[in-house]
């Protein structure tokens, strides 16, 4: 079977998004990806002419950002090359700060299904599986991260698939939905390599990327 062409579109602040780029492309290479990594915002207005079948977006746009990987926020170009190519048949999975996009792109708020809104200081909680069965989530176990609780809006037409309870209130961590011909999975949890380190992270995020596009 020939490789599958995956594109992962990093950038913005916050975040160690030059970390993520050397830590998980072999990782994905050894599950039968063909990786390409940009920094770059623009070559989400140029996916129709790079093949890909998956696109992993580790974002956090609508702050300011110092360095290579700084971006104030998606454009609405950028924000509609991606839906397209989406609704076209592409799978995306949008990883912990990707949503933050969505305070400024209403269309990107309604591709990924939902809006960063703040989130306490990191500690250490317990991500659960939901009764209702998925394939992101198969064979997935209740696990704890330590990790920043991201507190999201989200649209109620989407399947949330984990969720993490704090002080009695329930929060969606990882949900996906159908759009157009594509696929669209978001996992809340993914600071830092002390989170992607996990094997049922790990397992988490391959597991949405092979439900958001087969083959």
């Amino acid at each position: 079977m020939a490789a599958r062409k995956l594109l992962l579109v990093l950038g913005g602040a916050w975040h160690d998004f030059k970390s993520f780029g050397e830590y998980w492309p072999p990782l994905l290479e050894n599950t039968g990806y063909d990786v390409d990594v940009s920094f770059d915002l623009n070559s989400l207005t140029q996916l129709d002419k790079g093949a890909y079948s998956h696109i992993l977006l580790f974002t956090c746009l609508g702050e300011k950002g110092d360095g290579p990987s700084a971006a104030s926020k998606m454009t609405e170009a950028q924000a509609h090359g991606l839906h397209q190519w989406v609704e076209n048949g592409g799978g995306l999975v949008a990883l912990h700060s990707a949503t933050v996009s969505s305070q400024t792109s209403p269309e990107f708020q309604s591709l990924v299904g939902g809006t960063f809104i703040t989130h306490p200081p990191r500690f250490s909680f317990t991500v659960y599986p939901m009764a209702i069965e998925h394939p992101i989530i198969e064979g997935i176990q209740a696990f704890t991260v330590s990790d920043e609780l991201y507190i999201e809006s989200y649209d109620p037409s989407v399947q949330v698939s984990m969720v993490t309870m704090d002080r009695g209130v329930a929060y969606p961590m990882v949900w996906s939905k159908p759009d157009g011909n594509g696929r669209v999975a978001h996992i809340a949890m993914g600071h830092d390599g002390e989170v992607w380190q996990l094997k049922l992270y790990q397992r988490l995020v391959f597991q949405a990327l092979n439900w958001a596009k087969q083959g």
